[in-house]
């Protein structure tokens, strides 16, 4: 079976000589040769994911930006124990859970996928992240200005620098 692919010297019809999965079963590795020189060469075949939609906030739709969600993510990120191998783990299960949601997830719910592992990596890139969101839930600030993590509520986990300062203000 297969699809029709020519040969890429003479550009003759080629058959298949084998057909097996590749990329743990994300692509079709196929040996094939052509039927005029006798040339042998491999092609893959993979599924091209279907374009990926944000809900915004006021209802409309936004494609899905992978390097817009990283770089949020890496601004709050910024001079934390988080590496680029976690920032990227995030994107990647933000962008699969939006495929198994069947291609849109609301603006929100990426908010809530970023923050929860965020939690789990650094409080204080959770914080960061937290105050570039224009509403965040009551439990992770109470007494907030828009735009500020400094405000965060007194019962809040700080980073371990800015918990010693406010032990020392007083």
């Amino acid at each position: 079976m297969g699809l029709f692919v020519n040969c890429p010297r003479c550009n003759s019809p080629t058959h298949v000589l084998e057909s097996r999965r590749a990329d743990d079963g994300a692509a079709v590795r196929r040996r094939r040769e052509c039927t005029a020189c006798g040339r042998r060469f491999t092609t893959f075949e993979r599924r091209e994911p279907g374009p990926l939609y944000v809900i915004k906030r006021n209802g409309t739709r936004q494609r899905f930006d992978r390097d817009k969600l990283r770089a949020a993510l890496v601004r709050a990120a910024h001079k934390r124990p988080v590496s680029a191998d976690e920032v990227e783990a995030i994107v990647r299960h933000v962008q699969d859970e939006a495929e198994s949601a069947g291609g849109e997830l609301a603006a929100e719910r990426i908010g809530e996928l970023c923050m929860n592992e965020l939690r789990e990596l650094d409080s204080g890139a959770y914080l960061q992240f937290a105050g570039t969101l224009p509403s965040v839930s009551p439990e992770i600030a109470t007494d907030r200005e828009p735009g500020s993590v400094r405000s965060v509520g007194k019962d809040a986990e700080l980073p371990p620098k800015a918990a010693s300062r406010r032990g020392n203000d007083g």
